[in-house]
């Protein structure tokens, strides 16, 4: 069997498990499929798409695409497919089970820059990024949802940075824009305010005047930490206080303070403190 190309029938595929989900303006979707018969990858779409295969060992793996390498290609763990916009892209493989993301990442993120067609490249950055949020994709709560944000963010600016084949200008910097004490003050008291709610990170970033981009950049240099960080911090310290100064139960003060269950709010703490909450009440 060769590599689909229009004119015989494609093979159907056998995904078994497949969530998705879109932040900061790109689409994730995790996949694991079964490829024990031989089976058409084919993708030429208009916007760019980027594979990441996170499982999985392939037999074989025979691919064409459009200004790119064609021929024989089997994935390693944490290779990373690059397919530009309206490029064709096909692939005949066979195996047993594998995992991927696929990354649906608009044109505008590159501007004028053309993105290069890649086969196989190692982005060890890019993989954890895609682990990491995977592993989050079914956490409840404020925090987990401003990390979820975070990670697609930070995926985002490293995409845009690597991978088109010019560089991005440099930005002189004077043009830079960092957090003034006034804007640092914003920052805190909005965090502080919603300490117990859904914090977006859009939002957040817009309450000084800034793209998601630029605040992340502009708050590690400030804060020395990630906005993710920082509001773990403050609710370990709001909930160290209540169970130093009440009577509230522990599972009355996890949710007081945003988190979305008692065992997570539990294992935060200690990490964060050393001991459980019910330990550092009764020492204090």
């Amino acid at each position: 069997m060769q590599v689909w190309d229009g004119q015989r029938a494609r093979t159907d595929r056998a995904v078994v498990t497949e969530r998705g989900l879109r932040l900061q303006g790109l689409d994730f979707r995790f996949v694991a499929e079964t490829v024990t018969a031989p089976t058409d990858w084919c993708f030429q779409e208009p916007h760019h798409v980027f594979v990441i295969h996170r499982r999985g060992d392939l037999k074989f793996m025979e691919i064409e695409f459009q200004g790119g390498p064609s021929g024989r290609c089997l994935p390693r763990v944490g290779d990373v497919w690059v397919i530009p916009a309206d490029h064709r892209y096909a692939a005949l493989a066979q195996g047993a089970m594998v995992g991927f993301c696929e990354i649906v990442v608009p044109t505008s993120i590159f501007g004028d820059r053309g993105l290069t067609p890649r086969v196989g490249y190692q982005d060890t950055l890019l993989h954890r990024l895609v682990e990491r949020l995977a592993g989050q994709m079914h956490q409840d709560g404020a925090a987990a949802t401003l990390f979820r944000q975070s990670l697609a963010q930070t995926v985002q600016l490293h995409i845009a940075e690597h991978y088109p084949a010019q560089p991005r200008r440099a930005r002189s910097e004077s043009t830079a824009r960092g957090l003034d004490p006034r804007a640092q003050q914003i920052v805190i008291d909005y965090l502080h305010s919603e300490l117990d709610s859904r914090i977006d990170l859009d939002d957040l970033a817009a309450t000084v005047d800034m793209t998601a981009n630029t605040f992340l950049t502009a708050f590690s240099a400030a804060f020395g930490t990630t906005p993710h960080q920082y509001l773990i911090e403050q609710r370990i310290e709001r909930a160290k206080a209540l169970l130093s100064s009440t009577t509230a139960s522990v599972t009355e003060i996890s949710s007081t303070v945003g988190f979305s269950t008692p065992s997570h709010f539990a294992t935060t703490f200690r990490q964060r403190v050393g001991v459980t909450p019910t330990v550092y009440r009764t020492n204090t």
